[in-house]
């Protein structure tokens, strides 16, 4: 696992040099620097996979094809064997080498032979053309600037921030966006000219212009499974339990010590019981919990870790232990409001020493159908099927008569919010689900004239053509394959590499392997979904070796209490980041709303806990990256 970065054309080496030191907790045991006259590239290494010999950049036989690498190909020993049979001479024995070898044999096809986490950069010599890529996914990162001045890529926003050529001018589109969701969209960044290239994607830089090609995709032809509707449910249990053992065993590919993260949930707790059927090993775990019992699962994991007999260790989150929070929220680029990144943040920390890969369930909520919002989207269906006066009028009377609840998590918040998804489409009312700040609350809140001008650009709206594209299959599904390619690498998959990166550890996700994830998103959501029993077959496979604490347990998530601590410990960072003084002096937002949604949380009128946190995560980003 690495950082990578690049410019194309004449530049000072120490420009390069000052963007790779930017990236150095992503590879602290060495760097690597090309240059040449019109291209230079650079790497920070942490050595996973042959330790000894594969250092970066590398280069072919003749050095005409130079590469500099972030990520792991899982199955990279077949592949090499493959490539070495068709007379390619290897020199190492890493990974790195095969996607060079590979280029050679395929050019650009190269990428439907990789099975893993990558984004790479392949400088062709001969040709004077770049070649940069990025894993089926979004598990990796790869940012890239490209105005009328420069060319430059680079594994996070902040290094690429390090050149005078790249500005730091607000993009208004991306902060509009972010309020919504919490998180920036891809391909925008919060900053103007800066792009993250998406999942799936390549781009090629030559002649000073860039082409941009998608070369693969969750609905292509050759993925849809035409015959699965053969298949009964005990063909998808085998079939689906088969590949998910193959996953895990291939993820295992490492030579430095290797752990799991345990949440106390289903996906962490089958990556358990699994790998602890494949391996003689003792599997070292690691658990994260808080004081609040509501959000608390440490019992779930400690369950798990008894049967199975792992090397356990876990860490107690308390207000107090966060004592640089602004240090944690800032090291994401952009704005970022997704407060599991606290917790992923800390158990990180706790895993980097005793190991230096670890094993993660994330995926496994999208490609079995775990989240609470298909449940919503489920309900919203049936909902939508009622006689149209207990829709319009009986229902709605009854639930405006509920008080306003000081918990997000309460029956009647939850109640009020599919309410106002069911006067939406379907398609915009999952999304809506997974909003923050809705437009009639952004009309409130903004006070700066670029943003007001963005109102009528609704955020939600963007999301028909991803709905469009999956229109053949069911409607739980179309919702699944949406979120995979929005929320997942925009927000969970970002927040694990940041926050595992900023500690030097390699996170690995079996339950997001390609071949995998393109069977399990053609399965019919009944198969997903049994009533309103999410991961039916996940936790049918996993019936005998989970305990039924786990498999019937309420999904409880990962992020951090932050409506009681707000009231507690957090009040200062209110008070720090939500001042008047500061508010004001900003002009984006009006102090009105965000004083009356300070008193309505404090004297537990309303939990307006997300509003806050998302405004002061803003604040926090804009004092490192905008004052």
């Amino acid at each position: 696992m690495c950082g990578i970065c690049g410019i194309y054309g004449l530049h000072d080496k120490e420009i390069i040099q000052r963007m790779c030191k930017t990236l150095a907790y992503r590879g602290p045991d060495n760097e690597g620097y090309f240059y040449d006259s019109n291209l230079m590239l650079a790497m920070r290494r942490l050595s996973v996979i042959d330790i000894e010999t594969g250092k970066q950049p590398l280069y072919n036989e003749d050095k005409s094809i130079i590469l500099v690498y972030n990520g792991e190909i899982y199955n990279y020993r077949e592949l090499t064997k493959e490539l070495k049979e068709k007379g390619h001479i290897f020199t190492t024995n890493s990974d790195t080498e095969t996607i060079i070898h590979l280029y050679e044999e395929y050019g650009e096809g190269l990428l439907k032979h990789l099975r893993g986490m990558f984004a790479f950069a392949l400088w062709d010599l001969k040709r004077q053309q770049l070649f940069i890529a990025r894993d089926r996914i979004g598990i990796k990162p790869l940012y890239y600037c490209y105005n009328s001045k420069i060319f430059a890529f680079a594994s996070e926003i902040k290094s690429l921030l390090v050149h005078p050529d790249i500005g730091r001018e607000l993009n208004y589109k991306g902060l509009h966006d972010y309020l919504t969701f919490m998180y920036v969209p891809a391909p925008n960044t919060i900053f103007k000219d800066i792009y993250k290239l998406l999942p799936g994607h390549f781009l090629i830089y030559e002649n000073g212009n860039i082409t941009i090609r998608q070369y693969w995709d969750l609905d292509n032809d050759d993925i849809i499974l035409k015959d699965i509707s053969k298949y009964d449910e005990n063909d998808l249990l085998e079939k689906l339990s088969n590949l998910i053992e193959e996953s895990i065993k291939i993820h295992l590919v490492s030579d430095v010590p290797l752990g799991v993260f345990l949440s106390g949930g289903t996906d962490s707790g089958s990556i358990v019981a699994m790998l602890s059927e494949i391996t003689d090993t003792p599997i070292k775990s690691f658990s994260i919990g808080f004081e609040d019992n509501y959000l608390n699962e440490l019992d779930n994991a400690r369950l798990v870790a008894k049967r199975y007999k792992t090397d356990h260790h876990e860490f107690i989150i308390k207000p107090q232990n966060i004592d640089f929070i602004q240090d944690i929220i800032s090291y994401f680029d952009e704005p970022f409001a997704d407060s599991s990144a606290i917790p992923t943040y800390y158990v990180s920390k706790y895993a980097k020493q005793e190991v230096t890969v670890a094993l993660s369930g994330d995926g496994g909520d999208e490609a079995f159908g775990g989240y609470g919002n298909y449940k919503a989207d489920k309900i919203i269906l049936y909902y939508n099927s009622l006689p149209s006066f207990l829709r319009e009028k009986a229902i709605p009377f009854f639930t405006d008569k509920l008080k306003h609840s000081s918990e997000n998590l309460s029956f009647n918040y939850r109640l009020k919010k599919l309410i106002a998804m069911s006067r939406l489409s379907p398609e915009l009312g999952h999304v809506f689900w997974l909003s923050i700040f809705d437009r009639e609350l952004k009309d409130r809140l903004y006070k700066d004239i670029m943003l007001r001008t963005l109102l009528n650009n609704d955020t939600l709206n963007r999301y028909h053509d991803y709905f469009s594209r999956f229109n053949k299959k069911d409607f739980i599904n179309q919702c699944i394959c949406v979120d995979i390619k929005t929320v997942l690498p925009d927000d969970y998959l970002k927040k694990v590499d940041m926050m595992s990166m900023l500690n030097s550890l390699e996170v690995r996700v079996p339950f997001l392997d390609h071949k995998l994830l393109e069977f399990a998103v053609n399965i019919p959501s009944k198969f997903k979904l049994k009533g309103l029993t999410t991961k039916y077959l996940l936790k049918k496979i996993m019936k005998k070796k989970l305990p039924n604490e786990i498999l019937e347990g309420k999904k409880k998530g990962f992020s951090i209490p932050l409506s009681k601590w707000f009231r507690d410990d957090f009040s200062a960072l209110i008070e720090n980041y939500l001042s008047e003084n500061l508010i004001r002096k900003r002009g984006y937002f009006d102090y009105k709303l965000i004083s009356l949604m300070i008193k309505e949380h404090m004297t537990k009128v309303k939990d307006n806990s997300k509003f806050l946190w998302t405004l002061i995560c803003f604040e926090i980003w804009h004092q490192k990256y905008l004052n």
